[in-house]
């Protein structure tokens, strides 16, 4: 156990939550166990000062993985393989049609450059 685990040791649930969860995404980027450790110290640290004593609401995160979704289809898409696309991510050919022109749309837009 590093010295960094033993301090966080009696830290509140939530936060040594997100230590746990930070070192080991630091770790899986490639970060060394000591380098990992003190990112994630430090990341605890940081919110634990912005945010001391708030409630805090994390949502499930539906539509973030659901936009994350519909960007894979988009890029994925050939052309000519909806039926593909539709039985790899469980979705009709029909939403398949709807997501890439939903997408496309946006894309369009995001790239739009405002008039005025």
């Amino acid at each position: 156990m590093s010295t960094q685990t033993k301090f966080m040791r009696d830290a509140p649930e939530m936060l040594m939550d997100l230590y746990d969860h930070t070192s080991a995404a630091a770790r899986k980027a490639g970060l060394s166990d000591d380098a990992a450790d003190k990112l994630a110290i430090e990341v605890v640290d940081q919110l634990g000062e912005t945010w001391a004593g708030q409630q805090l609401y994390f949502g499930k995160g539906c539509i973030m993985r659901l936009r994350k979704r519909d960007l894979d289809i988009y890029n994925e898409f050939d052309g000519k393989n909806h039926a593909e696309l539709a039985a790899k991510y469980k979705v009709s050919t029909v939403w398949i049609y709807s997501i890439i022109r939903t997408v496309k749309k946006q894309i369009h837009a995001d790239a739009q450059q405002p008039l005025l």
